[in-house]
């Protein structure tokens, strides 16, 4: 996504979901939405040239103090690991997982259309009890210009993609949720998150095929950190980019941030919702997720800003992880599996005027 830095307050350009009814409720501190589709939603509208030519949605960052209505502040509690969960036996995962790691299966590009504007990010596969969680950016889900859930445009998570192919299929989502200190036209950037529930596809649960990664809420700061996703500015998102280092307190305070920042790092547009792992094993692949590409600031420039998984975003986990675990509808989508390389890069940037 690219973010336009200037004197307005942060109008991030999300996109969300698929078509259907969306019907918004909100739970405390959190905003939550389901996505009944209807037979005209098809997963094929996504053809692999309509995924190459997506391109990162724009985002304006306030450069000033705004009221961006803080309904919490940011909740820290004891460390928490959740597991990662292991792809089923008979998953194509299994025959590259020695050679490029599961983080090219569990890391993915989501895709939505607008208005025929077709736009992207990137995600990450999540544990969950349904098996059919991922995590992406907030501004990747809800739109704070219109205070929609953007139901309507084809949303879909595509695990592994690279070059056009989609060598596990393409996910529609069913529910999403978001803090509502982000659900709101002056949104809190410390709580760009979302929480998103695939359908089944082909009778699958998206966790069966790609496995998960760990999911991390209070950790440690300070730490070697890699950075995944689908910038748009390298190979024009058509190959999945990394970058690693330990990361600093965010240089951008405005609106009492209090996110971390990843330096020396080139990822611009469509990387935004890519996760960051800790203890991440390069053999295999596996690590825990404790943050994500967020945004970009001109003023810092090649450095991804992502927001601290608090306590805050673990109770949002948790209302997710307690959603949604009816028998689902499942779609079926053609799923061809290839192996591809992989390297490194982020989600959306800013230019400051």
């Amino acid at each position: 996504m690219k973010i336009i830095n200037n004197d307005v307050n942060l109008a991030v350009i999300l996109v969300f979901l698929s078509i259907g009814i969306t019907l918004a409720q909100d739970s405390g501190s959190i905003s939550s939405t389901v996505v009944v589709r209807p037979r005209s939603m098809l997963v094929e509208f996504w053809t692999p040239e309509r995924m190459k030519a997506a391109k990162e949605p724009v985002v304006a960052l306030p450069t000033k103090n705004t009221n961006t209505g803080r309904s919490m502040s940011i909740l820290t509690g004891p460390q928490l690991t959740v597991p990662g969960q292991n792809p089923d036996v008979d998953s194509p995962l299994s025959r590259v997982l020695n050679t490029l790691g599961r983080q090219v299966a569990t890391t993915g590009r989501v895709f939505w259309s607008c208005n025929n504007v077709l736009s992207c990010c990137s995600g990450s596969v999540i544990p969950s009890t349904s098996g059919d969680l991922i995590v992406t950016a907030g501004h990747c889900v809800y739109d704070t210009n219109t205070l929609n859930w953007l139901t309507n445009c084809n949303w879909i998570f595509v695990p592994g993609y690279s070059q056009g192919a989609a060598p596990y299929g393409r996910w529609p989502v069913k529910q999403a949720a978001v803090m509502s200190s982000w659900a709101t036209s002056n949104p809190n950037p410390n709580y760009d998150v979302a929480f998103v529930t695939l359908s089944l596809v082909n009778g699958k649960h998206i966790s069966q095929l790609t496995g998960s990664q760990s999911l991390g809420f209070n950790q440690p700061r300070s730490k070697l950190t890699y950075a995944f996703g689908y910038p748009v500015n390298l190979a024009n998102g058509e190959i999945l980019q990394y970058c690693s280092g330990i990361p600093n307190a965010s240089r951008y305070t405005v609106n009492n941030y209090v996110g971390q920042g990843l330096s020396n790092c080139l990822m611009e547009g469509g990387c935004s919702g890519g996760p960051w792992l800790q203890q991440f094993n390069e053999t295999v692949g596996i690590g825990i997720i404790y943050s994500l590409n967020s945004f970009l600031d001109s003023l810092v420039p090649n450095t991804i800003n992502g927001p601290v998984f608090d306590t805050n975003i673990q109770n949002l986990w948790n209302y997710t992880n307690t959603q949604n675990l009816e028998p689902d509808q499942s779609v079926r989508s053609g799923a061809t599996f290839q192996t591809g390389r992989f390297l490194l890069f982020l989600s959306f940037f800013f230019i400051h005027f």
